[in-house]
């Protein structure tokens, strides 16, 4: 398990904790603060903008606001601009508060079945997953890959695949 090289002594990153309101009451750190991990990894610590998952094996892509709060990342919020980051493997409950990773290696991300391996991916039309499928609706996500190939045979049309993450970023339909 990696730590915080650069921040408090005894952060956990992988603690998710409960919060009541969308406000970043209770949380235990500022939201958007950022560490980097012992692994490399640079995380944001947000709150949940709605429930995320519902069992520890969905690292769904991220949108997250101006105000860190994070939710399933859809077309349209990689269209408005907002920051790409991925869940931890864990249960996502709306206004938990967690470290979500911004960038690094060795990560676990949800694609769709037979994503291909070292390749563009973009948004789909399930939330939170992404694929190598291109097309008008769907939005590029800069600066990220999959290491291995999806299979084809994964359960539910979606799958679980490491990727490489360098401020991965979505980029607005229309620009070059």
């Amino acid at each position: 398990m990696a730590f915080v090289i650069n921040g408090r002594a005894g952060m956990n990153l992988d603690r998710v904790t409960a919060g009541t309101t969308t406000d970043g009451q209770n949380a235990e750190f500022k939201l958007g603060t950022t560490v980097t991990a012992s692994d490399g990894q640079e995380c944001v610590y947000v709150q949940a903008g709605a429930a995320i998952s519902t069992t520890t094996n969905q690292p769904f892509a991220l949108g997250i606001d101006e105000n860190y709060q994070a939710t399933k990342l859809t077309k349209a919020n990689a269209v408005a601009g907002y920051m790409v980051a991925f869940a931890p493997q864990q249960i996502i409950s709306d206004n938990d508060f967690f470290w979500a990773i911004k960038k690094g290696s060795n990560f676990k991300i949800k694609v769709g079945a037979s994503c291909a391996a070292d390749v563009q991916l973009y948004t789909t039309a399930t939330a939170g997953v992404l694929d190598d499928t291109s097309g008008g609706s769907h939005v590029p996500i800069l600066g990220l890959a999959i290491i291995t190939a999806a299979s084809a045979s994964a359960s539910a049309g979606s799958t679980v695949r490491y990727a490489i993450a360098f401020n991965p970023v979505g980029k607005p339909q229309g620009t070059v």
